[in-house]
């Protein structure tokens, strides 16, 4: 039997790969990850990201985002003292927008509106900070260094639902605030955002970042992985 050319076996395997949603990302050890994360604090947050989503090893593709953002300095952290991230669809998961420097994190998730999910969150960042924060009655406060010294975090739980398409909208359905630094979205049910609608809620440098793929207040996209 001919054997098939090695380089067209890659080309199916990549192929494979973007299909299922996966990325292949360089990996750090622990060292490499210190050096571009800054700390202790956002190399622990960084390991433990995890993920709701299937397949499971869609958390490599969370860090590999993380990573590639910060060492190509696609994420300004000036950015993100001065304005929000917003996540949308967030579930429990603040890991994942720490580790990319939210400051001001804005979680937008039904499912804050049970109890079980809003402790679910309080606990998580409890071990993050070793229990220094303050907790509100729908937001949590607190210390986190990023690489400069501790800084001011703050986590706020939004219980609405938000509607990828205009005409779907409910009452009490989400409304982005404006002037946010990046909008971050994690496979929103298969649904195709108008991307557009939300650019106008960015900032000038601002971003959204829907799984893979980075795109900026212009429209200009980037893909992270290879």
């Amino acid at each position: 039997m001919e054997s098939v050319p090695k380089p067209q076996i890659e080309s199916k395997e990549r192929r494979i790969k973007l299909l299922l949603g996966l990325r292949d990302f360089p990996k750090k050890n622990q060292d490499e990850k210190r050096a571009l994360l800054g700390s202790e604090q956002r190399v622990a947050v960084f390991d433990t990201i995890s993920t709701t989503t299937n397949p499971a090893s869609k958390r490599e593709v969370k860090k590999g985002i993380v990573l590639e953002a910060v060492e190509k300095r696609l994420v300004s952290g000036e950015l993100l003292r001065q304005h929000p991230l917003i996540y949308i669809g967030s579930g429990t998961d603040v890991e994942y927008p720490l580790a990319l420097g939210g400051r001001s994190i804005l979680m937008v998730d039904p499912i804050f509106g049970h109890e079980e999910a809003r402790q679910e969150l309080i606990e998580k960042i409890r071990k993050i900070v070793a229990e220094n924060s303050v907790i509100e009655d729908t937001a949590i406060n607190f210390k986190f260094d990023f690489g400069e010294g501790p800084e001011n975090v703050r986590v706020e739980m939004v219980a609405q639902h938000y509607p990828y398409s205009e005409d779907k909208r409910k009452e009490g359905d989400y409304n982005l605030p404006q002037e946010n630094g990046v909008i971050l979205l994690y496979a929103p049910d298969g649904v195709i955002i108008k991307e557009n609608l939300l650019r106008e809620k960015l900032v000038e440098g601002g971003i959204i970042i829907n799984e893979y793929t980075l795109t900026n207040k212009d429209g200009r996209s980037i893909e992270m992985g290879n």
